[in-house]
């Protein structure tokens, strides 16, 4: 019997991306439109009871203005009115660890968006969230086909997705763009502006700032006088956090339940609770993107890339460290997309374009098939 070449499979509709999404100059636009709209589909597809649920409640509660539980936007408003008052919610409760994400609360009294207007600009931000990464992309793979088929991987999982979905008020699609901006800024202003805009909106964003410098490095491929310039600058940012949060800290009595009130016997005991499904909620985090990680770190382990190595491990290892001490796997893990990115560089340079296409499309499809759930 005649062998066939599975990816003849594809020609059809690879045929009709080149010739009907990939043309013109607007082809990003369209790219970004086309592969929204089949995410969208194959999620509803697989995802609907769930989804369909989750904004069920959304109406009810920032529509209706009904409340309802595990819904935060309120709550985001309200802080935004007094931004520097002590919050008296629940000890461990997702609102009493809000008091330093201050970005949000004041964009909502800046722009006098309540609940709804919040979630609306979360949307937008995902279109330029989207777009912005395109340009990456196109940077990094220069091929439209590999484009397509990693922003397919990229909206099929939690990272792409929560602009759209996650409609709960945790604002972490703010968080990811403003870190998305940090990795293509250079003027020291507009980089610090958006690094301080995403350690004010999730603190968890300072650990990905080793991601930043590896990102820049490689994306622009950075000399000495350049990554020194670029060290100083977020070294700088991490001090103004650093000193402001500990000047509201002293001054306003601010505190973040998880960390100024909690010990470290509390630490290890949720560590203990969630040790049975930390690992398979990981996973649902990062998805397919588990094998290119995979890959990389055999490169550079062949390769003997020592130091790039031991970069990775110092990137990865806090964050895997604060999802078992704040028992938030899946949107905690996904901050490590900046590495997703970055592990890009190195598949390009070693991995041929046939074995790198069908690893992305594997990745997509490993992303399609796993439900989207977040908390």
């Amino acid at each position: 019997m005649k062998h066939i070449d599975l990816s003849t499979l594809l020609k059809p509709f690879e045929g009709y991306l080149q010739s009907r999404i990939f043309n013109g100059r607007f082809w990003k636009i369209k790219t970004l439109v086309f592969t929204l709209s089949l995410s969208f589909f194959l999620l509803f597809l697989f995802n609907r009871g769930y989804i369909t649920q989750n904004f069920r409640n959304f109406y009810f509660d920032s529509v209706l203005h009904k409340p309802q539980p595990f819904f935060f936007w309120d709550s985001i408003v309200k802080q935004g009115q007094k931004p520097f008052t002590p919050n008296t919610y629940q000890h461990g409760s997702h609102e009493s660890n809000r008091t330093f994400r201050l970005t949000i609360p004041i964009i909502s009294r800046v722009l006098s968006l309540d609940g709804l207007g919040l979630f609306i600009l979360q949307v937008f931000l995902g279109f330029g969230f989207i777009f912005l990464l395109i340009n990456i992309l196109e940077k990094i793979l220069n091929d439209k086909i590999l484009i397509f088929y990693t922003l397919l991987a990229f909206l099929n999982v939690y990272t792409g997705t929560c602009f759209f979905l996650n409609c709960f008020g945790h604002g972490d699609g703010y968080t990811f763009f403003f870190i998305l901006c940090s990795l293509l800024l250079r003027n020291p202003i507009l980089l610090s502006l958006s690094l301080q805009l995403s350690f004010w909106s999730d603190e968890r964003s300072i650990i990905t700032i080793l991601g930043v410098f590896l990102f820049q490095y490689f994306y622009y491929n950075l000399k000495t006088q350049s990554l020194i310039r670029l060290i100083i600058v977020i070294s700088i940012n991490i001090l103004v956090y650093v000193s402001l949060r500990l000047y509201l800290s002293n001054h306003f009595h601010l505190q973040a339940a998880d960390v100024e009130n909690s010990t470290s016997e509390r630490f290890i005991e949720i560590a203990k609770s969630i040790s049975t499904w930390w690992g398979s909620r990981i996973y649902l985090g990062i998805e397919g993107f588990i094998l290119p990680l995979i890959i990389v770190f055999a490169i550079l382990y062949i390769k003997k890339k020592v130091l790039y190595i031991y970069m990775s491990l110092i990137y990865w290892l806090p964050i895997l460290l604060v999802t078992l001490l704040v028992a938030d796997t899946v949107r905690t893990i996904s901050f490590t997309f900046v590495f997703w990115l970055i592990s890009l560089f190195i598949l390009k340079e070693t991995v041929n374009y046939r074995q790198l296409k069908v690893l992305f499309l594997i990745i997509s499809f490993i992303n399609i098939l796993i439900p989207i759930i977040f908390p």
